[in-house]
């Protein structure tokens, strides 16, 4: 019994004609493989998700929400005024306590930004730490990361496809076995 192996190939693309056009390369081979799958910043998503319909498209976070930072701003709003009527009966408390979420909440926001977003999403793909690990460093510079996984026999063709266009960066490829 012979299993076929598949390829992730996938590169940074730095706008959307380098996108679309790495699309159509892929379309024009005619080899069977799973949708291009596209990870982008949640300000383009949408823009993807029209001129690529065909695109399977994910999001990636690379900030607060806006329900988030209401959440967030909300839940500070109320540690302050509990600080406020600590402060009213024992005042060195009340500032002391403020102050501490104060630094806190600047603490955590800190955090949160610096986290690399798409090296998780990445890792949760399955795919190798040290490939998730480049393209994470390459897509601050880029539009969107395109991912496409096909069968080993199509896979120079597909290479091939990702090598051709200039506005592609960090074009890697990954040998995927199927774990029976």
């Amino acid at each position: 019994m012979s299993t076929t192996r598949h390829y992730t190939i996938g590169a940074v693309a730095r706008d959307l004609r380098a996108l679309k056009a790495l699309e159509g390369r892929i379309r024009d081979l005619d080899v069977q493989s799973g949708p291009l799958l596209v990870l982008t910043r949640r300000r383009d998503e949408r823009l993807i998700q029209i001129i690529l319909p065909e695109a399977e498209v994910r999001r990636v976070e690379t900030g607060l929400s806006k329900a988030q930072w209401f959440e967030f701003a909300s839940t500070y709003l109320g540690v302050t005024s509990v600080s406020v009527l600590m402060g009213a009966v024992h005042l060195a408390t009340g500032l002391t306590v403020q102050a501490v979420m104060t630094l806190a909440a600047i603490i955590g926001l800190v955090i949160y930004h610096r986290m690399p977003h798409l090296q998780k999403k990445l890792l949760g793909l399955a795919l190798p730490e040290k490939l998730a690990g480049e393209w994470n460093a390459a897509f601050p510079n880029g539009f969107a990361l395109a991912l496409v996984t096909v069968p080993e026999e199509h896979f120079d063709e597909a290479q091939e496809a990702f090598l051709e266009h200039e506005d592609l960066r960090a074009t890697l490829a990954v040998d995927r076995k199927p774990v029976l």
